[in-house]
């Protein structure tokens, strides 16, 4: 991936700003747990900066991106959208590593909503996902074990951003990837290891598998 001193500069400056409130945190609830938990205070304090660090690190994200937001389409790669993806993946991924200790699978749902994904209700997530801002989960849809969602790519000079939505009650299988664009429809299964290469669009009740992913089974009426 290409960097350039912007990137080090407004990623190190963000980073930095979420350090230092999560400090002034820590030293403000400090007195107070040592006082409350004595020996353990120490264990509470580490719970706590993960925390914080991880929870400032969403609230400032979602501070950019009502100012600055992520916007679908192809972009060279000086283009000022590459750069402000770059920056909120850097800062988002250490947000991300210290906040999902506290989001057990059942919760990763919410997890990934904090991030800025629109979740529906009775959403399970057991996969990762790379751009929670350009990724929609609706009513009752699963992420199998270990699959990969991705909004983002690369391709020899040019950068990608599509939203990725799968609809509501869809499946998507263990291990499977979804690449930028792919829209699944209502009630469509997508069977294990499964690659859904950009843009493919999954109609409503059908099955799809393969790499790529092609129809196996049409939907039934």
């Amino acid at each position: 991936m290409e960097t350039n001193a912007k990137d080090y500069v407004y990623s190190g400056s963000l980073i930095g700003l979420i350090v230092a409130v999560t400090a002034l945190t820590l030293w403000a609830a400090h007195d107070w747990l040592t006082s409350l938990l004595g020996a353990f205070a120490a264990i509470a304090l580490l719970a706590l900066l993960a925390l914080a660090y991880g929870g400032f690190t969403a609230v400032l994200l979602a501070v950019l991106a009502a100012r600055l937001p992520l916007r679908e389409g192809e972009y060279a790669l000086d283009d000022p959208q590459f750069t402000l993806w770059k920056v909120q993946h850097v800062v988002g991924e250490l947000g991300k590593v210290a906040l999902s200790l506290f989001f057990p699978v059942f919760a990763r749902a919410g997890f990934y909503a904090a991030f800025g994904a629109c979740v529906g209700r009775q959403v399970a997530v057991a996969g990762k996902i790379l751009d929670p801002r350009l990724t929609v989960l609706e009513d009752g849809c699963v992420l199998g074990e270990g699959c990969l969602v991705t909004s983002h790519a690369m391709a020899k000079d040019r950068f990608v951003l599509r939203t990725v939505r799968v609809g509501e009650g869809a499946t998507v299988g263990v291990g499977c990837i979804l690449m930028p664009g792919v829209r699944i429809g209502a009630g469509a299964v997508i069977l294990p290891g499964s690659v859904l290469k950009a843009g493919s669009d999954v109609p409503p009740g059908e099955t799809w598998g393969g790499m790529p992913a092609v129809p196996i089974r049409a939907a039934t009426v």
